[in-house]
Order: structure tokens, then sequence, then C-alpha cells
């Protein structure tokens, strides 16, 4: 069940609903303000008064709160907010008791006043709707940022919970992959080293690669393990080279950003029996460049770019801007990656 606190912190949350109310109580007010021109004349002669009492009290309150209090106010500048304040409150003030002069001597023509009979009480009414629309203009700013910090704290609870959850999931997996291990026969080598090399690939992507640098040998063995699965798993019509030439394994680079080339070159590349299927991937350390090469047999070339090389495109503009350049197209049925670090 929800509670009156709870229900006006909605309405101040919902910014239409908020002002409905607003008006709709101020409506009221005037109609009980405005009954003896109702009794002397009628309701349609009240409704011209009426709408020219609302609209002059719509241009004070939204003056203030959509322009004086967001480009003064916000921004500490007191003296023009002061000004501009003073001259709605003038404005507003005098056309209302303008008009409240000419409505009145029509009703009560033998009762005649001036406009300083007027003057003050609807100069009190424009200084108190200039407060009271300051202090809701704030009080709702006040209930938006609650409300914003109370979806921060649950996106946060959210995200706590989720690392928690990956937590488990690893354990469990590695549990499992040492179950498997342990039941592979032992003459079946090459079952055991695929989940050796299985495991060293997921412990690599969920804790190595965690951090925003890893030293290039970490990201070398990793490749190399990828690709020894990949070959074990692919038939001897596919053809896989894989050079490594580097110098300066303690280099630190952003972890993962080869593989993307690599997993898309095993997912498009050619399994024709009658034709030469290939992927050739080298990454050679030349000064301070780094030049990673990445070529597959390919029908056509892959058409919407993934998840995973989209990805890739946004880290190296992040972490390399000017400091990289990639190069992807399909030439004579080859598709190729050139992708160059300035280190």
């Amino acid at each position: 069940m929800v509670n009156g606190k709870q229900a006006i912190s909605y309405i101040f949350r919902r910014r239409y609903l908020f002002h409905a109310m607003v008006w709709l109580m101020y409506a009221l007010f005037m109609l009980i303000d405005m009954q003896s021109y109702v009794i002397k004349r009628g309701w349609p002669f009240m409704l011209s008064p009426f709408l020219i009492s609302l609209l002059l009290m719509t241009v004070l309150v939204y003056g203030n709160t959509l322009l004086l209090i967001p480009r003064f106010l916000e921004r500490k500048r007191y003296l023009p907010y002061a000004l501009g304040a003073l001259f709605l409150i003038a404005f507003n003030t005098l056309l209302r008791s303008k008009s409240q002069q000419y409505f009145d001597a029509i009703v009560w023509p033998t009762d005649l006043m001036t406009i300083d009979n007027y003057f003050k009480w609807n100069l009190f009414y424009a200084l108190w709707f200039i407060i009271i629309s300051t202090l809701l203009f704030y009080s709702q700013r006040w209930a938006e940022q609650r409300a914003q910090v109370r979806n921060i704290q649950i996106n946060q609870l959210q995200t706590e919970l989720k690392y928690l959850r990956s937590q488990i999931n690893p354990h469990f997996l590695f549990n499992g992959l040492n179950t498997i291990y342990g039941t592979i026969d032992l003459q079946n080598s090459q079952a055991r080293n695929m989940v050796v090399q299985f495991s060293d690939l997921l412990r690599y992507n969920l804790y190595e690669a965690e951090t925003d640098q890893v030293h290039l040998h970490q990201e070398v063995a990793y490749l190399q393990n990828y690709v020894a699965l990949q070959r074990a798993r692919s038939d001897a019509s596919l053809s896989i080279a894989l050079d490594i030439a580097i110098s300066n394994g303690n280099r630190l680079i952003a972890p993962l950003l080869f593989v993307a080339f690599v997993e898309n070159a095993f997912k498009y590349t050619t399994r024709d029996d009658h034709q030469a299927n290939n992927i050739s991937i080298s990454l050679n350390e030349t000064g301070d460049q780094l030049i990673f090469v990445c070529r597959n047999s390919a029908d056509t070339e892959p058409g919407r770019p993934g998840i995973g090389l989209t990805n890739v495109r946004r880290r190296l503009q992040l972490l390399y801007p000017a400091r990289h350049s990639l190069d992807i197209g399909t030439d004579a049925g080859i598709y190729s990656v050139t992708l160059t670090l300035h280190l």
C-alpha cells in the first residue's frame, strides 16, 4: 500500500501531474475569490477576469521557474535574478490591478476605486507566488535527485549481485573442467591438452584481462592457446599458420585486442574441401611498432560487423588515439586485417 510520503514523492517526480495539481488549486482559489462577479453578473462575465488573472500568474510563475532561476539563480548570479524577479512582480501587480479596477467598475459603477486600492494586495500575491514557485522548483529538483540516487543505488546493487554471481560461476566452471580433465584417459593427450588450453583461456578472460594493461607475453600466450584449441577442433582441410616474433614480452598493451579478429577469421573462413582453406596470423614487433596481420580465405566479405569488432574499434579509438592504424578488406577471396600499434 502506498503511504502519504510515497504519494507526495510520486507527484513531485511527475512534472506534468504536479503542475496540473498546482494550477487546479489556484483555479479553485480564483473561483472562490470571484464569487461576487458570478452573483452580480453571472458566469459568462466572470470568465474574462478569471482567464486574465490565470494568464498573468502563469507568466509570473514560469517566467521565474523557466527563465530566471535556471539562467541566473542556478548560476549564482543573484543581482540579475533579483532585478528580473522585481520586474515580474511589478509587471504582474500593475496589470492585475488594472484588470481588477476595470471589471470592478463594470460591476460596481457607483463605487469606483483608485488603483492604489488594489496595488497592495496584488503586490503581496505576486511576491508570495515568486517565493512559492521558487520553493516548489527546488522541492521538485530535490525529489528528482532523490529518485536518481535511488536508481543509482539499485543499479549498484544489481551490479554487485552480478559480480557475486560471476565469482561463483568461474569456480564452478574450473571445478568442472578439473573433473573432466581427471576423467579423461591418460593416453588421450590431445583431449587433456584441450581442456588445459580452454582452462587457461577462461582464466585469462576472467582474471588477467580485467586490468587496463597486460604484458605482451601474456597476450601472446593467450593467442597461442586460442589458436591451438581451434587447430585441434579443425579438420585437415584448414591450414592454420601462426607466426610470433616478439623481442620484448614485457611491453604493456591493452588486453584482448587481437582475439576478436582471430575469432572472426575462424568464423568466416571457407570450409570447402575442393579449394585451399587458409588462416594465417602473425604478430611482429618492429622498433616501437607492433604489427598484427590476420588473413583468411573467405567466399564473401563478412557482412555487418559483430559486437566484438565494434568493441575493438572503439577501444582502439579510446586507448590508442592517433597511435594505431587498422586496415580491413577483401582481395581475391582473402579477407585481411592489419593492425599497427605505436607503443
